[in-house]
């Protein structure tokens, strides 16, 4: 017999991916729009070869911190704030030292998991 708190809990979460899926639904269609925008254009002008055969060209993704600051960063907050000993909490800190909007949805666990790898490394090293 299945518990009922778990099902409960396992139809929030489906909830919540389809709800997901959803809203990255509506983004792919709209690019797709774009995209046939694009393609009009290009036959407009003369272009004579299929548009869907152009290779697609993906962005690189952008850098949170420039080479080395954070481990800098998380080595200044261990030497400055030896109270701070969990990682959410330095990355609160090092948020707030980078001037970041600590409402940011999200941001604070983005940090903390890369706070967590640059002191699992220098546990590493040391």
């Amino acid at each position: 017999m299945a518990e009922p708190h778990a099902i409960s809990a396992l139809v929030k979460k489906r909830a919540e991916l389809s709800g997901e899926l959803a809203v990255h639904d509506g983004k792919r269609k709209a690019i797709l729009d774009r995209l046939a925008n694009v393609d009009s254009v290009l036959t407009m002008f003369g272009y004579e070869s299929d548009p869907a055969t152009i290779k697609p060209r993906r962005k690189a993704p952008t850098r949170m911190f420039k080479r080395g600051i954070l481990r800098r960063t998380v080595a200044d907050i261990a030497r400055q704030r030896q109270d701070l000993c969990d990682n959410r909490a330095i990355a609160v800190e090092v948020i707030l030292r980078m001037g970041w909007d600590l409402e940011s949805t999200g941001l604070v666990a983005q940090i903390r998991d890369k706070v967590k790898d640059v002191r699992k490394l220098s546990r590493q090293r040391s």
